[in-house]
């Protein structure tokens, strides 16, 4: 996969978001104001971050907007200013972190991650939390430890579901996965990563089918939901069209998945 592309934010932006974060914190008389205010925040723009962070008595709707605009600040400081690669990358996802806490939809977080889906932005969080678990800066090795601490019971309707399914979806998959061999030209960088997800699960398989491998097939399950949802998107009927009859078929199986797992949806 290529490297991610910083989000190109002009100096005039920056600071322009700088200014907002201050502007709103003086509308609502912040109380932590004038800590913020005892240096320059145009010339301080991590410290802006980090008051939006940690100075936390004001209104959510003053929170929601700082955490946008201090993403926007971020991709500043990338481009524009000295900094420590891993402070930058910890301030990140403390935004991230917030701005899910604050339950700010992650499509309005994506334009300062210069990334273009809710997939993605939630990709960029969960490698961060690998990353703080010692996995390495990887969203499958975050989601595979996650899941790994809970097995269904053999009884179970997910573990039921395996048993009568798990085939199916294995196979599901991989045809999903060989289908990019003459379809690259029809998907752009994050349907090509979600399929390579899927083919790592899809090669993690092994059979006979027992309970040690139902983590596996959560990460099947998880990578087919995603693609499934995101063949929704405008910007893959054609790839959407080469699948024919393949999407149906995975989009019945992901959903039947997740009510075996989560109950209705």
């Amino acid at each position: 996969m290529p490297k991610r592309a910083l989000p190109q934010v002009s100096k005039t932006a920056g600071q322009e978001a700088i200014e907002r974060i201050v502007q709103r914190r003086r509308q609502v008389r912040d109380p932590d104001l004038e800590a913020m205010e005892s240096y320059d925040p145009a010339e301080h723009p991590l410290s802006v971050i980090k008051h939006v962070l940690h100075c936390r008595k004001v209104p959510d709707w003053v929170r929601s907007n700082d955490v946008l605009d201090a993403l926007w600040v971020l991709g500043y400081v990338r481009l524009h200013c000295p900094h420590r690669p891993d402070e930058v990358e910890h301030l990140e996802h403390e935004l991230l972190e917030l701005g899910c806490a604050m339950q700010i939809a992650m499509i309005r977080m994506a334009p300062p991650l210069n990334v273009r889906s809710r997939q993605a932005v939630e990709h960029r969080l969960l490698r961060h939390r690998a990353a703080r678990l010692g996995l390495g800066r990887s969203e499958r090795l975050e989601r595979a430890h996650r899941l790994s601490r809970t097995r269904p019971h053999d009884t179970s309707a997910e573990a039921i579901w395996y048993d009568h399914h798990a085939l199916p979806l294995w196979e599901t998959a991989a045809q999903l996965v060989a289908a990019r061999s003459h379809s690259d030209h029809l998907i752009d960088d994050e349907m090509a990563e979600c399929l390579i997800g899927l083919r790592r699960a899809v090669r993690e398989m092994k059979w006979p089918l027992s309970s040690s491998q139902y983590a596996v097939l959560r990460e099947i399950g998880w990578w087919m939901q995603e693609i499934v949802d995101s063949l929704r998107e405008d910007r893959y009927a054609a790839f959407r069209e080469l699948l024919g009859e393949l999407h149906t078929k995975a989009a019945t199986l992901s959903a039947d998945y997740h009510r075996a797992r989560f109950g209705d949806r």
